[in-house]
């Protein structure tokens, strides 16, 4: 579980060895710690300081006496907003934007961005739209528990689920789409066969231009971009965003902040 307020402050929560020693990680750095109790849970809070504005990365440790430590396989990546100005009071705060990152595969979205959240109709809502380096798409959501889904791209049927007891649904069409700019399409479908609730939004495929030359690719940053999304999109883990820091610092600052128009190196070879 894991809870991050716009200011940054944090409480991260799970469960471990009973006894066992946590350590929270951003980044690599320790931040926090915590024990869990008999029943193996384990609280950690992250308040004091709180979490910087940006992009975070977040990783839990356990340690045992007498065993290696054990990382988590996934971690939480966090995107705590700017703070808003006074004269902006009057507009809506910004939430910090909460996922959880397997190693493989799609996020899933903890926490969304803002007070009106995901993209919904009616019972049927949209968590994320992840796709790979070679097109695959991945779609995920909630429904009323045992309903179908239906995904369409450009107007072209690609996938249908069921909701699960929880209500969440995941949809992995077969057929890969191209570079470029889509619309996906969204029903859930009632016991006579008719879409009852539908959601319709744009998005792109990110293209990447040709390599320069025979070691890397080239890739051009667009808005809405950051390291951890284009290294998961390319290199199938967002864990491999240190690679392109790596090869771009010419470029990069702060890997927090990257910005439309930027051209960036992607090595092919990944240590």
């Amino acid at each position: 579980m894991a809870r991050i307020g716009p200011d940054g402050r944090a409480v991260i929560a799970g469960r471990a060895t009973p006894g066992a020693k946590i350590v929270l990680l951003d980044g690599g750095k320790e931040i926090a710690k915590a024990e869990a109790d008999s029943r193996g849970e384990w609280v950690v809070i992250v308040q004091d300081p709180p979490l910087a504005v940006g992009q975070h990365e977040l990783r839990v440790v356990q340690h045992i006496e007498g065993k290696a430590p054990v990382t988590s396989e996934q971690a939480v990546v966090a995107l705590v907003p700017e703070r808003p100005a006074d004269s902006a009071a009057a507009k809506p705060r910004e939430e910090t934007l909460v996922v959880i990152a397997p190693q493989g595969g799609a996020a899933t979205l903890v926490q969304p961005p803002s007070p009106a959240g995901v993209p919904k109709s009616a019972d049927l809502s949209l968590s994320t739209l992840d796709y790979d380096d070679r097109g695959h798409v991945t779609v995920t959501g909630q429904a009323e528990p045992g309903t179908v889904v239906r995904a369409y791209i450009n107007d072209q049927m690609v996938a249908e689920g069921v909701a699960g007891p929880d209500g969440r649904w995941r949809l992995t069409p077969p057929a890969t789409i191209e570079p470029g700019k889509h619309r996906l399409r969204l029903d859930r479908i009632a016991k006579d066969g008719k879409p009852v609730a539908r959601l319709e939004l744009p998005f792109d495929r990110v293209v990447v231009a040709p390599a320069s030359s025979s070691d890397g690719r080239r890739l051009h940053v667009v808005r809405g971009d950051n390291l951890w999304n284009i290294a998961h999109a390319h290199y199938g883990t967002g864990f491999h965003y240190t690679v392109i820091f790596g090869a771009n610092k010419d470029q990069i600052r702060d890997p927090h902040l990257i910005y439309p128009g930027q051209v960036f190196t992607l090595p092919n070879k990944v240590n």
